[in-house]
């Protein structure tokens, strides 16, 4: 019976270390998000930037330059974009791209709360941090950012999660498999005693 929990514990552990391998790593995330800044630097000249510009608004600011309608706005779309995108394709173009996706850590559909705390909360409190909760990819088993961690999600590489899944349809019947034999051969033990 022990010999059984062993193999069961590897089982467990090999699964584990399938997920970790299909968890997108810190560089492909890092040039999704530099396309991501760039399609939304494109946005904002042709759309925001000549709106303001046409209603003479673009130089006006609340207290500090800082705080312009053209900042404010371009902000805006930052967080709209990260949040609509990711809630309904679970990705961005930048990470159309590259092939990754973000997925819930329970495996369930994302829903609009993760989504928001990932792409909204966490997002503001790693950008305020200079960007170094970021870097919590590079030394992490799970490959996840603070704001992977806040809105208990994370980033995988489109590719190998399918090839994981498939590993792990395969375990999960080949266990099955050997717990059917297993009841067959203690049916057929007991006959005989």
């Amino acid at each position: 019976m022990e010999e059984h929990a062993v193999t069961v514990r590897k089982d467990t552990d090999y699964i584990q270390q399938l997920k970790f391998m299909s968890h997108s790593s810190f560089f492909p995330r890092f040039i999704s998000y530099l396309i991501d800044i760039l399609v939304l630097w494109g946005v904002s000249q042709l759309t925001i930037v000549p709106l303001l510009t046409v209603f003479g608004v673009r130089d006006v600011f609340f207290g500090i330059e800082a705080l312009s309608l053209e900042n404010i706005a371009t902000t805006l779309l930052y967080f709209i974009y990260f949040t609509l995108m990711t809630y309904f394709l679970k990705q961005t173009l930048g990470k159309m791209i590259l092939g990754i996706s973000v997925v819930s850590s329970k495996g369930t559909k994302l829903t609009f709360s993760q989504v928001f705390f990932r792409e909204t909360i966490g997002r503001i409190i790693s950008n305020f941090l200079l960007y170094l909760p970021y870097l919590a990819v590079l030394f992490t088993d799970a490959k996840i950012g603070l704001h992977d961690f806040i809105g208990d999600t994370y980033a995988v590489n489109n590719k190998y999660k399918e090839y994981t899944e498939v590993i792990q349809q395969e375990i999960r019947e080949d266990k099955a498999e050997k717990l059917q034999e297993k009841e067959e051969y203690d049916h057929v033990s007991q006959r005989n005693f």
